[in-house]
């Protein structure tokens, strides 16, 4: 309700601009704190002046009080007779009340949340202006904040929008227990909270009622047995210091929120003049970005990958922008706005169709490169991304789809792993390859390693570019190479610039180098040449092996197979990627054979015989599992017995055709 009575409707009894300021001997707020009707004569001496005011007009004022908690008012009817309010009785005059207390039940259901109960955005507008006014009498500071969940979407995808109705119940619950009296939470649309924080005399206080709000909001949940998990980002500014209108504290309060975001969320960010300044340049960079997209200004180089064996198998996409007085600006001078809303796609598809048209001429002309081309997270997770992909792919039938890449940013954060897998996998179907780009970055790349669906990863080169003289990052670089060789995955380090970055990476196991030592970005046409012209450079004479992967990945897989046999003993439980649909491509030994081994031993008739047997591997292991099932416990130990024997015979072929022993395995 506030400290201020409004006159929000007359008629008859005119009193333009009435408005009331709280007082204990005002009758209105007297008969609102009463829940009584009071009747006061305009020639009362004790009468405040605004009824005095009405002496020539009326002889009493009723007062009839209505409504509950903060939303209550009064009805205010004059009479030019004295006694009349006593001589008709209450009753009558009490139908008004009636009709004021339908009036804020139709009102509170326009102005309210139906799921929350929470004031919407319009009552929030209200009381924001409200609590501005309130705060220039108090002189003290008034926090008008943006709160926005983090993760309510993917909870929302996994259990339902009745479980996400049930987390936003309990969020609203965790937050009102932190707030202080006075403070106001409104829901201002889907998972967005608007907040006013009033009275607050510095900042600490601010800062102490952002924190338990954040923390409050990291809490587990648990909805219908079920783990659900949600943070929270808070953009905040403060009236007077920010002296705006209610809008534009929104607005500012908004600003705020997606730079908590951009940070990294779960925290909150307040508003300042250099936010404001920043923003005003993002705004003007995204300008210049769009224009160039709408004037055909954008255009892409290409940066050539090689071999460990000196062989080109690629090149990767970047994108440029031509302007018309400074030149051609780098990506770093506009890359915030490739991620934008209304950017990241029209980009994305621009990017998609020059790089797959230039692959498919590079193809027709006897250069089949492999093109990579960076993927916003934002046109990744669009509802539309399978449909650009596909219609790029159908666009250019000639191109063979494994000659197409997609880099997805590792340092860009995924709002939707699950989806992310999901699009992931249906690029997979399409024959298109993944590239986790600028791996080692962000703060979630052994998520990201180990629950993407990729092909490639880019080791970013801001640890490629000291590995010589920075120990930790030779451990970085060995263990991310490492981990890529064992997964099957290629392994592209980036920002290569001498001969003995080449040299040592290599000798680690890098099997992809790319760098400003092979080539810089060079346009489309220069591409042929350099490829027809390019020489490996040269090997040092102590060069040694790449260090040895195979040995931990038959260990696992040798631990595996009498796991499994010992599960038909009923022993332990039975391992994964054993049985299941294509288990073969995935056990710790296929990913190894799929990846580097086939890259080592691919063209020689051994390999294939050594797929075979693991193949029949696997399904030996199916039949014993069906035995087992079924309950035929001797059945089920036979084949066992044949799966311990084709291992065997499987570790014998490797090992021979690795040119090794089992003693060094």
């Amino acid at each position: 309700m506030g400290e201020t009575l409004t006159l929000e409707h007359q008629a008859g009894l005119l009193s333009p601009g009435l408005q009331l300021q709280k007082s204990t001997g005002d009758p209105c707020w007297k008969a609102l704190g009463s829940g009584q009707s009071i009747i006061q004569a305009v020639d009362d001496p004790q009468a405040p002046e605004w009824i005095k005011a009405l002496r020539n007009q009326v002889e009493e004022i009723g007062i009839f009080p209505f409504g509950t908690e903060d939303l209550r008012g009064a009805g205010l009817i004059g009479v030019r007779e004295k006694g009349y309010f006593q001589r008709v009785g209450s009753a009558y005059f009490n139908a008004f009340a009636h009709l004021g207390e339908l009036v804020f039940l139709l009102r509170n259901q326009f102005l309210r949340d139906p799921l929350t109960a929470l004031p919407n955005r319009f009552l929030f507008m209200d009381f924001l202006e409200n609590a501005r006014n309130q705060t220039l009498r108090h002189e003290r500071l008034l926090g008008v904040a943006i709160l926005d969940l983090d993760g309510f979407k993917q909870v929302n995808d996994r259990l339902g929008h009745g479980a996400g109705d049930q987390v936003l119940q309990a969020v609203v619950q965790r937050l009102q227990v932190q707030l202080r009296a006075g403070d106001i939470l409104a829901r201002l649309g889907g998972d967005e909270f608007g907040l006013i924080l009033p009275d607050l005399e510095r900042l600490d206080d601010l800062d102490g009622v952002s924190e338990r709000l954040l923390a409050a909001l990291r809490e587990p949940l648990e909805i219908d047995g079920e783990a659900a998990s949600v943070t929270g980002s808070l953009g905040i500014t403060l009236f007077p210091l920010d002296d705006s209108d209610a809008s534009t504290l929104i607005r500012h309060a908004d600003m705020a929120l997606y730079a908590a975001k951009d940070a990294g969320r779960d925290q909150f960010q307040l508003h300042s003049l250099a936010l404001d300044e920043a923003m005003r340049t993002e705004a003007g960079t995204r300008a210049l970005l769009e224009q160039a997209l709408q004037e055909n200004r954008l255009v892409l180089y290409y940066q050539p990958v090689v071999s460990s064996a000196g062989a080109v198998i690629g090149v990767e996409a970047l994108i440029r922008l031509q302007h018309p007085e400074r030149g051609l600006i780098p990506p770093a001078a506009f890359f915030s706005a490739l991620d934008h809303v209304r950017l990241a796609r029209p980009i994305g598809r621009f990017v998609l169709n020059v790089a797959l048209h230039q692959a498919a001429l590079w193809q027709e002309a006897g250069h089949p490169l492999r093109v990579s081309v960076n993927i916003s997270t934002r046109h990744l997770l669009d509802a539309r991304f399978l449909e650009d992909l596909q219609e790029m792919l159908a666009k250019y039938p000639g191109l063979r789809p494994e000659l197409v890449e997609i880099e997805i940013t590792e340092s860009a954060p995924l709002r939707d792993m699950l989806e992310a897998q999901r699009l992931l996998v249906a690029c997979h179907r399409l024959g298109v390859r993944v590239a986790l780009d600028d791996f080692g970055t962000g703060n979630a790349s052994l998520t990201y390693l180990q629950r993407l669906p990729a092909d490639s990863i880019k080791i970013d080169q801001s640890f490629v570019r000291d590995v010589i003289d920075d120990p930790k990052d030779l451990a970085i670089v060995t263990a991310v190479i490492t981990a890529s060789r064992m997964l099957g995955m290629n392994v592209i380090a980036e920002g290569v610039e001498t001969a003995d970055h080449v040299d040592l990476l290599v000798k680690t196991g890098c099997n992809h180098l790319q760098g400003y030592f092979f080539s810089k970005p060079i346009p489309a046409e220069d591409v042929p040449a350099w490829v027809a012209h390019f020489r490996p450079a040269p090997r040092t004479k102590d060069s040694l092996h790449p260090l040895n992967i195979l040995s931990p990945i038959l260990e696992g897989h040798i631990l595996r197979v009498q796991k499994f046999i010992g599960a038909l003993r009923q022993e332990n439980p039975f391992p994964a990627h054993v049985i299941e649909k294509d288990a073969e491509e995935y056990c710790h030994l296929g990913l190894w054979l799929r990846g580097e081994g086939k890259q080592r031993f691919g063209a020689t008739p051994q390999f294939m015989r050594l797929l075979t047997r693991h193949e029949r591997l696997h399904q030996v292991a199916r039949v014993a599992k069906l035995h087992f099932d079924a309950g035929d416990a001797d059945g089920a130990m036979e084949q066992g017995k044949l799966l311990d024997m084709e291992n065997g015979l499987l570790l014998a072929e490797l090992l021979a055709m690795a040119g090794e022993s089992r003693d060094n395995i």
